[in-house]
């Protein structure tokens, strides 16, 4: 992303599998083409979907519900729901056994 740019994405998310193991797998083949612009540090004892981006990120929920999950707290959001975060360690935890699909807006944070 440019400096003072924006970025806009729509995702959709997948339930995730049970096996802890097949979920590494998963982030471990996918994080670079869904978070190209974030920064993973692999701690072992986290969600392997953690991530960091330099932006402000406005992320909205299309259908479906998803599990938001921060260094100390995890919240469910379904359809409707927006959550706002800047420069925090996060996650997206699809645990409903049905598809989410997701919008987000990324705006660098380095100018604000």
């Amino acid at each position: 992303m440019s400096a003072g740019g924006t970025v806009i994405r729509i995702i959709d998310f997948f339930p995730e599998p049970e096996d802890k193991e097949e979920l590494a797998r998963m982030f471990d083949a996918s994080f670079g083409q869904l978070f190209s612009d974030a920064h993973q540090e692999g701690n072992p004892h986290q969600h392997p979907g953690v991530h960091q981006t330099d932006t402000v990120d406005y992320a909205l929920v299309i259908s479906g519900e998803i599990c938001a999950i921060m260094d100390k707290v995890e919240t469910v959001l379904k359809a409707g729901d927006v959550l706002i975060q800047r420069d925090t360690n996060h996650a997206w935890a699809n645990r409903s056994g049905q598809p989410c699909r997701m919008a987000f807006v990324l705006i660098d944070g380095k100018s604000a």
